[in-house]
């Protein structure tokens, strides 16, 4: 059984679907008046293309990191960069335009220049993203893309940030071990406050409560931190300060920003895997961020529900109410479902089972191993569950299976040079 929301009150008592008083599990009335949501937005957008690299593109930027080591002043789709390598990016150039909110890395470390594939990663700040519509923003992207490529290039995926700054809430000491979520807690006096891990997921608490995160940079992961500090520690004050002290009540003229009251952001960081995975379960393409976007309170409340604030064993904290009822994020979609796709035992793989088993197949024949011994033996190699989830895609039974095994050894003796 899912957990439930706590009926929401007004100050009259009555029932309301805005009201911000709640009445907990144990009877006591908890309002939440003073709490502020002064803003909802996309922070940080990653856009992969698939694509070929343009070989003079590549070759300039290499003579140029040559004449100038370390980085360079580079002009480029009609704008000015400054170039670097890509370091641990896992690109092998970036090109970086603070003042037009832009960072392009270009050509893929893992992937040879003249294969195609995703060889193009373009970043957005969050000036960029608010100030434009995500159509002029794909546009744009699909534009610079372009002009790194010498194909058409593809999106290839997004990963994506949705971010919540709200005033009048605090979390609490206690916020790590209450939080429910996969991380189980241990301790490190080396820098952090706190840090748990478990496998692939990890959350830690930076400068004594002032930023939590959860879960894992690769995945899906939930951070909550102080932004009226970050702000000024990152030099982001004369950005975010004015849209903060914009927000205004229902009558439209009085402020709700709090100038001596910390705001906290509340973060929910999508990789690419985690969207591709939505779109394979809900069978559409959200491989641009242009196509993301129509899913956004779909895709945050996914988020609030995997990283859960709960204030009983039936009920969500009436925190993870109003941020799920009352951020404005596109209103949620309802053919969409907020479920992942994960890759099973033996699909996306099929070419790798299919050689393998092949080759398992000729080192068998090969030691004249029976069809009996070869089905034991591929019980145990590992492969096996790779294998019955090629065989259930294709509707092939077990037996039939073992058919093609043995006919497959009788093959490689008669006509191969196994049998030399």
């Amino acid at each position: 059984m899912s957990k439930q929301h706590l009926p929401r009150y007004n100050g009259n008592f009555e029932l309301d679907q805005k009201g911000k008083t709640f009445v907990m599990p144990s009877g006591e009335l908890s309002s939440f008046d003073d709490l502020v949501i002064l803003d909802t937005s996309i922070d940080t957008v990653r856009q992969l293309y698939k694509g070929t690299p343009d070989e003079a593109l590549l070759n300039d930027l290499s003579e140029r990191l040559e004449d100038s080591p370390g980085k360079a002043q580079y002009h480029w789709f009609g704008r000015p960069w400054l170039l670097r390598r890509g370091g641990k990016s896992g690109f092998a150039y970036l090109l970086q335009n603070v003042s037009d909110g832009l960072v392009v890395l270009i050509k893929n470390n893992h992937i040879k220049a003249d294969q195609e594939g995703s060889h193009v990663k373009i970043e957005l700040s969050p000036k960029v993203i608010r100030d434009q519509y995500p159509e002029s923003l794909q546009i744009m992207m699909d534009d610079i893309a372009r002009e790194a490529c010498t194909d058409e290039p593809t999106p290839n995926g997004c990963a994506i940030h949705l971010a919540c700054d709200l005033q009048g809430w605090t979390p609490p000491a206690n916020l790590a071990e209450s939080l429910t979520c996969r991380s189980h807690k241990v301790y490190d006096r080396n820098g952090f406050s706190d840090l748990s891990v478990t496998t692939g997921e990890v959350a830690a608490i930076y400068g004594r409560g002032q930023s939590y995160t959860f879960g894992s940079a690769s995945s899906l992961q939930f951070a909550i931190y102080n932004k009226s500090k970050e702000i000024y520690a990152h030099d982001k004050a004369d950005f975010f300060l004015p849209i903060w002290r914009e927000k205004v009540a229902e009558d439209l003229t009085t402020k709700l920003y709090n100038e001596d009251a910390p705001v906290w952001r509340c973060e929910a960081r999508f990789s690419h895997t985690v969207i591709n995975q939505f779109a394979d379960y809900n069978q559409v393409n959200l491989k641009s961020f242009e196509a993301v976007t129509a899913y956004l309170g779909n895709i945050w409340r996914y988020a609030l529900q995997n990283f859960r604030l709960d204030c009983s064993r039936d009920y969500v904290h009436p925190l993870w109410t109003l941020l799920e009822q009352d951020a404005e994020f596109y209103p949620p979609s309802p053919s969409f479902t907020e479920k992942r796709m994960y890759k099973r035992p033996g699909i996306g793989n099929e070419k790798n089972v299919a050689l393998a088993l092949g080759n398992l197949l000729s080192i068998y024949a090969r030691n004249n191993i029976s069809a009996r011994q070869a089905w034991k033996c591929l019980k145990k190699s590992g492969m096996w569950a790779d294998l019955m989830g090629y065989c259930k895609q294709r509707k092939v039974s077990k037996d039939e299976l073992f058919e093609v095994i043995e006919q497959g050894l009788k093959e490689r003796r008669l006509a191969s040079k196994v049998a030399a």
